[in-house]
């Protein structure tokens, strides 16, 4: 799962019960939960015990360049013998970019009219010399407006 995240470099937030006391280094799956973590350059965020009885066992995990703003473990323990954690994540809300285009009902069009159009514009001159490429967009850029207008 981690491998396909990663691809799209978004961010990600990776938050559950996940039963292993990673402030345990002798403790294999602790060691084998950071080596994962290193693989994909992620961090683990809360570092106090979350058990009632010791030990970090409930994790917010975020790739490197992600951090929380805030991670907090409250007390809880009153119907679990888990804390709670939360945390604040920064969200950026971007707006949708919205383009406009004109589109032509080609169908409608009268290719005989267009032809002809063309034909009499300077796109069909021939091209005089020392003429930049961007001296030739705009003529080309004003012709079709100019047909686009009619």
């Amino acid at each position: 799962m981690l491998e396909r995240l990663v691809v799209h470099s978004c961010p990600v937030v990776v938050g559950s019960d996940f039963n292993i006391n990673v402030e345990t280094p002798d403790d294999t799956d602790a060691r084998r939960l950071q080596e994962l973590l290193t693989m994909f350059d992620m961090r683990q965020h809360v570092n106090v015990p979350t058990h009632r009885h010791g030990g970090t066992l409930d994790l917010v995990m975020t790739f490197a360049d992600y951090e929380p703003q805030q991670v907090c473990v409250d007390p809880g323990c009153i119907l679990s013998d888990h804390k709670v954690v939360t945390c604040q994540i920064p969200v950026t809300v971007g707006q949708e970019e919205v383009a406009e285009r004109i589109v032509r009902d080609w169908r409608r069009v009268d290719r005989g009219v267009l032809r002809r159009t063309l034909q009499d514009s300077p796109l069909c001159y021939p091209v005089p010399e020392n003429v930049t490429v961007n001296e030739l967009f705009a003529v080309y850029d004003s012709v079709l407006r100019d047909i686009g207008a009619t």
